[in-house]
């Protein structure tokens, strides 16, 4: 491959160094300019630090009360799916390396992260002695240190819903969610009253040294965006919305009813206190005794944009597990938050711009911003105690996690400019953006866009010095870029091809593999593809294999990069494929074991299936979830169990029923 240069000599320098052109491939243009004069960013995007509590309910105050309406806090209690990352997808030893791409060192793998050494909650972990399974339900410990898989714990969840777990030593953290809601009253007898939904994120501490059990709870107000463990150490980023108003409701109907009920909430506005907008939380023991409780951060470990972002308050707290469920720092922002990247020093939260918010809430046509902006704030995570450092913001919005990354201390981030339901309003295209913290505030150092007018971004990765981005509509635009120099990125070689890659992976220095969809002609997706790419020559990317599944199929992994395995040169990965063959529907639901040669080409070696994958059954108990390699051994996993079959030929050893 081509060297990149190296950027020591150019940060030592204080980036002090005149601009310099990039490259154009297809109409992409590089932008850039001095960093000594760096391009001007949304000034509202930097933070302002709390001093004490009464500066913070000062602001808060000043802006509910031209918030809140004869319903309570409108726009902000009835959409709890966007406090949740659901909507935007979700999404940094060192920091500057990419996820290993092949088994080494150990012999077992865990969890595909964006990452090296930088952990991500998953639905499955692993030690290389045991597997942890969260199924319906129920956490589930399995023995794999023998011929066949042995379950040696089951914990039933009862009333919550756990999604994810971080494993350490004996320790598993579990995070889940629960719901309270109410209907508004209303006077109108017919009417239909809206409902306020009130999400607590619940996480738990479970011992395995025996029959697993729950050692501690805690409940916080809000909802998990995301998490990151090193070593021990765990990073949980949340979000909450303001909790605990009576509200008045309208006593009649009439526009008098609204503007007294109106009036009566301004008052409960003005005489609310810090807990109405800080997340509260409580820690109680295995007997349900409460171990401690309070505001999960102070008023002066609080901030807000210099531009009014909305009265949600996004927070970063730290559990050490080797203390066990205790939180032993937290910050916060209030902002909400979509997508977290993390390197080993810093930890990055993006969300869309408020404007964007307030649009989608009213839907008014006078609210409609010029186009999406993403917020991103960055936070040092080096030491026990986390600090805000900077915030900037980039045009458009994040496809998910990869779209974000740490290098030699540049944070890159791709962008799409808007996205295809945003209406009228200029085509959308693509762009990776440089930014360099400087007194607080994340500035643009250089810019390349102009990649894929009309299309969206796909997928996303970068490698050091080099970035990959993939845009589609009809075709699949693979760009590579030269990001060596962060004040002069620029687009080095294009490859269009049918179909699109929705998750990349390295394959070394010179190959990259592709997971997403063939399509065809005019765009029409036709069924699961993997590609390998060879991007030795930059300049010139080849794509030298492709495997396809045609017939209606697809794969978790264009979705969510942890359902995905490379091991050595065994490439796992989950699949669902429906087809009409004239008479009836078959169906197959299993996972494909593709061998990935030095030179790039792609052999599939089998299939596993798991009991009724393989047939006219669309039960998605069916579908293999995940993928894990311990010792000669490949594991993987569905709602219905796990497999243990020959890591050379995929042939069934041993299965274990849930």
């Amino acid at each position: 491959m081509r060297r990149m240069r190296g950027l020591v000599a150019l940060l030592a320098s204080g980036l002090a160094i005149s601009a310099c052109g990039g490259a154009s491939v297809d109409g992409a243009r590089a932008t850039t300019e001095p960093v000594d004069t760096p391009v001007a960013m949304d000034p509202g995007a930097a933070l302002v630090q709390f001093s004490e509590c009464d500066a913070f309910l000062d602001h808060v105050i000043d802006h509910a009360v031209d918030l809140v309406g004869p319903y309570g806090l409108e726009g902000l209690d009835f959409w709890p799916w966007a406090r949740s990352g659901m909507f935007f997808d979700e999404s940094a030893m060192a920091a500057e390396q990419a996820a290993p791409t092949a088994g080494g060192g150990s012999d077992f793998s865990n969890t595909n992260v964006q990452v090296e050494g930088i952990d991500e909650p998953d639905l499955v972990k692993g030690d290389g002695e045991r597997i942890v399974v969260l199924s319906n339900g129920s956490l589930i410990v399995v023995d794999v240190t023998g011929d066949e898989p042995i379950e040696t714990g089951r914990l039933a969840l009862q009333d919550t819903s756990v999604q994810s777990l971080f494993l350490s030593g004996d320790t598993a953290l579990l995070f889940g969610s629960l719901w309270s809601s109410h209907p508004i009253p209303l006077a109108e007898r017919d009417a239909i009253a809206p409902v306020q939904s009130t999400p607590t994120m619940r996480i738990l501490e479970v011992d395995l040294t025996g029959e697993p059990e729950i050692v501690r709870t805690m409940e916080v107000d809000g909802s998990l965006v995301s998490g990151r463990m090193i070593g021990d150490t765990v990073r949980l980023v949340s979000t909450s919305m303001p909790v605990g108003f009576e509200w008045s409701y309208p006593k009649g109907s009439g526009l008098r009813a609204e503007r007294e009920a109106t009036e009566e909430n301004r008052e409960i506005i003005r005489n609310s206190t810090a807990e109405n907008w800080l997340p509260y939380y409580v820690v109680t023991d295995a007997q349900g005794e409460v171990v401690s409780e309070g505001t999960l951060l102070e008023c002066d470990r609080a901030a807000h944009p210099e531009e009014f972002s909305g009265l949600d308050m996004l927070s970063v707290t730290t559990i050490d597990l080797s203390d066990g469920l205790e939180i032993s720092d937290a910050t916060g922002v209030l902002a909400r938050g979509d997508t977290t990247y993390a390197s080993s020093q810093n930890l990055y939260v993006a969300t869309q711009d408020w404007d964007s918010w307030r649009w989608l809430q009213t839907g008014a046509e006078e609210d409609r911003p010029e186009g999406p902006v993403t917020e991103i704030h960055k936070f040092d995570i080096s030491t026990s105690t986390v600090t805000y450092q900077a915030s900037g913001s980039v045009e458009g919005y994040l496809l998910n996690q990869f779209a974000m990354d740490e290098h030699h201390g540049v944070l890159r981030v791709a962008s799409t400019t808007t996205p295809g339901w945003w209406g009228s309003g200029p085509e959308p295209e693509s762009r990776v953006t440089m930014l360099w913290e400087a007194a607080g505030d994340l500035v643009e150092i250089g810019m390349v866009d102009g990649l894929g007018e009309t299309e969206q971004i796909y997928s996303v990765r970068f490698m050091g010095e080099v970035g990959y981005v993939v845009t589609f509509r009809q075709t699949d635009p693979l760009y590579t870029l030269d990001l060596s120099d962060p004040r002069a990125p620029a687009v080095v070689g294009e490859l269009k091809v049918p179909g699109y890659s929705a998750y990349l992976h390295p394959l070394g220095a010179d190959l990259l593999l592709g997971v997403g969809q063939d399509a065809a002609d005019n765009g029409q997706v036709l069924g699961t593809q993997v590609s390998v790419f060879d991007v030795s020559d930059p300049s010139s990317p080849e794509r030298v294999d492709t495997y396809t599944l045609s017939e209606g199929s697809n794969s978790q992994v264009e979705y969510d990069h942890h359902a995905f395995l490379y091991w050595g040169d065994l490439a796992v990965i989950p699949v669902q494929q429906w087809w009409w063959d004239g008479k009836e529907e078959t169906g197959f639901s299993g996972a494909v074991g593709l061998r990935v040669g030095s030179d790039g080409q792609l052999r599939e070696i089998d299939r596993v299936v798991h009991p009724g994958g393989d047939g006219k059954s669309s039960d998605y108990q069916d579908q293999i979830l995940r993928t894990m390699v311990v010792g000669d051994s490949v594991y993987t996993i569905s709602p219905k169990g796990i497999m243990k079959s020959a890591l050379e030929t995929l042939d069934e050893e041993a299965w274990l029923d849930f």
